[in-house]
């Protein structure tokens, strides 16, 4: 019985804990079933909000933006031309990217492409079948802006710009310019963002990056411009493409000179007086400006293209497209400029090189502008300072739109100045290099010694010089230096050449671009900080009403001897680019020398002899404190010695090339601080021994030398406040020298020194009265006797005269103190005026 209980009581227990295991099982497994349940309905709440939220997103990033903000292009006035500023279209609702990433990535728009964009983003902003792509970095903002402003402003909307990192496509984004996530397939995340570097490693990867996109492009069923960013374009060139159908592939090229005039056959094609190059594959295709139609044969192309360059990193690959277009190339048929390429698979044409520029053809040689045409793009290559340069010459020809939204630009007090070559350089020296003088092809390079080279040296190396004076001046001043244009004897090429690049149609001599001559690139970002273009005058983005005579001042400047031997760059070579229509031509204005305002603006005298030190200018000059603009009438013999050391200079750049090495330009030995003597005077260009044609042609420049002279010696007898302070001067200068009565409303019949007045406000050129010293003929005659003398006489007459001078000074020192001062303000002195007399009649005499 026991053992019964016992086991009884065993069984019990177990079956109890049994059952309290079921029952704990039982509520834990029920437990568990209601988290699971809740977890998978919390599930698939945030699934369905995540999908709300990415349908959200994409709705906002691919709406339309307002028809009025897309269709908004201001116009307005610069200065006294009108030109158009296109306003790129804002959205009302700004979407930023989600998730967004670059460098080794995927893109985040619709993965149906390589490059990221998608089919549906193609076709929603092609028109008429056709679509305008580029692309970049954020370091390159700036020309993207100008290449979207430029399209903007020609009422070009189906362009759409890859953005190659995500601060870029959030800038572009927020100001509704259609764009997407590009990315790079092989750049790193923080080099993506920088200056890729012509020719680096990382520029040839972005160059593969560019294929992928073409290859993308010419498969979306749309036909596509590509187009690099540093292209300004000024005309829309869809019209132009849609002239030839049949071809599959128009490129520019690296062709230096126009072939699309030069057989008869061609003349049928042509529309408008345009046409393409006379051979399609005569020449180098560059790939900045590419137009594909889609087809099966420009499909095969980039194909091939996109697989042979991720075979061989080290392939380039605009070199790699020449190789395949060139495969089996033949000369258009029929005189249209297209023909068979690529082992006839596709149809080839080039483009016109004067209407679809390069860097040499639009920059240096201005072949739109000496063949009457209007260019459709410009592209900054044949360039030697990098981005900066690129930005530079874009700036000069007045082309550049991306300063639109960076005001402080332009907020700066600026100094300027009139820039002087030598007067003994033969111009024709050059000129006999140039077009169209002489064919290069068949003349041997320029060597170390050649004397051509020796004078493009002499003469650059002397605006050099100037150039450093200036920035001394400027800085002291606290003002941004304008530089001024560069007159160059002989082009720049990568080579050893003949004085031109070969091929080309440039003439000799040339105003030449900045960068031919000064380094900008190792200045970096300090350059825009301290300097601006020769042509900031006439800036597409300068505010209206700012370049006025009212905000400027001339400074004249009292010749040395140095200054006498130069002279003003001739006016028949042109500084200003034309705007872009063949039929608008301003003159000179975007010039500070040669502005119609500035030459009209009140002038301020330093004295009549240099002064010392830049403190003593900046005296000199504390009465034009805040005026805007300064200019000074030359900068040779500001002070008495050079002030160029004492402040950072931009590094000077190099010729190159002559056969064996390239030659830097030097200025240890260039005086612009030698003091006038009575030989200089005597001489046309301070130069005893010039005979023949030299000494003709420095006949002109001494006559130019003469005029400026007056100019600054008269600049601020224009500009004083009456007559009657002329007319008090005259009375007061000598007992026999007189100085003619001068008003901008009369006019005499002397030598020619022409300046621009207005006191109404219009401009108008009138001509200034001579000034010369009338001591009657017994004295006018003893002068042209003392021309004859010899040395000794001339220096016992001199020495007569100095003491005369002193005791005509010691009379006038006791005249009434009113009239010295006006003596003073006009700047006219008796020792100036009897210098300028000698100058004037010698000179004339020679003339005759």
């Amino acid at each position: 019985r026991v053992r019964r209980r016992r086991r009884g009581r065993r069984a019990r227990i177990s079956r109890g804990r049994a059952t309290r295991g079921r029952r704990r099982g039982r509520r834990c497994a029920r437990s568990w079933g209601v988290a699971a349940r809740v977890m998978r309905d919390v599930g698939a709440a945030m699934r369905m909000a995540l999908t709300m939220m990415v349908m959200v997103f994409a709705l906002l990033a691919f709406a339309p933006a307002p028809v009025g903000a897309r269709a908004t292009v201001e116009a307005r006035a610069v200065g006294e031309g009108d030109v158009l500023r296109a306003v790129a279209p804002r959205r009302a609702l700004r979407s930023l990217p989600f998730m967004s990433h670059s460098g080794l990535s995927s893109p985040t728009h619709r993965h149906h492409m390589s490059t990221g964009v998608s089919l549906e983003l193609i076709e929603r902003i092609a028109i008429e079948h056709a679509i305008i792509v580029t692309w970049a970095n954020f370091h390159y903002f700036d020309f993207a802006m100008n290449w979207v402003n430029h399209l903007e402003a020609l009422g070009v909307k189906n362009y759409i710009v890859g953005a190659m990192d995500e601060d870029l496509y959030e800038a572009l984004r927020k100001i509704g310019v259609n764009s997407w996530l590009m990315g790079s397939k092989t750049i790193d995340a923080g080099a993506v963002k920088r200056d890729f570097g012509w020719g680096t490693p990382t520029f040839h990867k972005m160059g593969r990056d560019k294929i992928r996109l073409i290859n993308d492009f010419t498969k979306s069923g749309v036909d596509v411009l590509i187009s690099d960013i540093d292209v300004a374009w000024m005309r829309n060139p869809i019209p132009f493409f849609r002239r030839y159908p049949s071809a599959d592939i128009l490129v520019s090229s690296d062709n230096l000179s126009n072939s699309t005039h030069r057989t008869e056959r061609q003349a049928q094609f042509r529309v408008d007086d345009e046409g393409l190059q006379e051979h399609p594959c005569g020449g180098t295709a560059n790939i900045g400006m590419m137009w594909f139609r889609s087809t099966k044969g420009s499909q095969a192309l980039t194909d091939e293209w996109v697989r042979n360059l991720e075979k061989d990193d080290k392939l380039w690959d605009q070199a790699e497209f020449n190789n395949l277009m060139r495969r089996g190339c033949q000369s258009s048929p029929d005189g249209s400029g297209v023909g068979a390429g690529y082992d006839g698979k596709v149809q080839l044409g080039a483009l016109p090189v004067a209407l679809f520029n390069n860097g040499h053809t639009f920059f240096t040689q201005r072949l739109p502008e000496h063949l009457k045409v209007k260019p459709y793009a410009l592209h900054a290559t044949f360039q030697y300072e990098g981005t900066p340069g690129k930005r530079n010459r874009i700036r000069e020809a007045n082309q550049w739109l991306g300063d639109r939204d960076t005001p402080e630009y332009f907020e700066q007090k600026f100094m300027s100045y009139t820039p002087r070559v030598l007067a003994d350089v033969a111009l024709d020296d050059f000129a006999a290099l140039g077009h169209p003088n002489t064919k290069t092809k068949s003349m041997p390079p320029l060597k170390e010694g050649d004397p051509v080279l020796k004078e493009h040296m002499r003469m650059v190396q002397h605006q050099i010089k100037q150039l450093y004076e200036a920035n001394a001046i400027a800085k002291k001043l606290g003002r941004v230096l304008i530089l001024p244009p560069f007159f160059c004897g002989l082009d720049r090429v990568w080579f050893p050449h003949a004085g031109v690049f070969p091929g080309s149609m440039l003439r000799l001599p040339f105003i030449c671009p900045a960068d031919h001559v000064m380094a900008m690139e190792p200045y970096g970002a300090k350059f825009t900080q301290e300097y601006r273009e020769y042509s900031f005058l006439r800036n597409p983005s300068m505010p209206a009403g700012v370049v006025t005579r009212d905000n400027a001042r001339r400074v004249s400047v009292p010749p040395n001897g140095s200054f006498l031997k130069t002279r003003d760059i001739p006016s028949e070579y042109a500084m200003c680019f034309k705007s872009g229509d063949t039929n608008e031509d301003d003159g000179d204005e975007c010039v500070p020398a040669r502005n119609r305002e500035f030459l009209a603006a009140q002038s301020v005298s330093l004295g009549s002899d240099a002064l010392a030190t830049l403190d003593d200018v900046a005296a000199a000059l504390s009465s034009v404190r805040d005026v805007k603009f300064i200019h000074f009438e030359t900068v040779i013999g500001v002070t008495t010695y050079s002030q160029a050391k004492t402040t950072e200079q931009l590094r000077m750049g190099i010729f190159c090339c002559r056969l064996g090495s390239h030659d830097f330009y030097k200025v240890d030995e260039v005086e612009l601080f030698e003091k006038a003597t009575a030989a200089q005077l005597a001489l046309p260009s301070g130069n005893a021994t010039e005979t023949g044609d030299v000494a003709a042609n420095n006949t002109d420049a001494m006559m130019d030398n003469a005029t400026t002279v007056m100019t600054m010696l008269n600049m601020t007898t224009l500009n004083a406040t009456t007559i009657d302070d002329v007319e008090g001067v005259e009375s007061k200068v000598g007992e026999n020298e007189s100085v003619r009565e001068m008003s901008p409303t009369t006019t005499t019949t002397t030598l020619d020194s022409q300046v621009t007045v207005s006191e109404t406000g219009a401009v108008e050129t009138v001509k200034v009265a001579q000034q010369k010293v009338d001591e009657g003929e017994k004295e006018n005659d003893a002068d042209n006797d003392d021309d004859n003398d010899d040395d000794d006489d001339n220096e016992d007459k001199k020495k007569d005269k100095e003491d005369e001078d002193k005791e005509e000074d010691k009379k006038v020192s006791d005249e009434d103190e009113d009239i010295i001062k006006k003596r003073e303000k006009l700047g006219v002195d008796k020792a100036q005026l009897k210098l300028i007399k000698e100058k004037l009649l010698g000179d004339y005499d020679d003339t005759n």
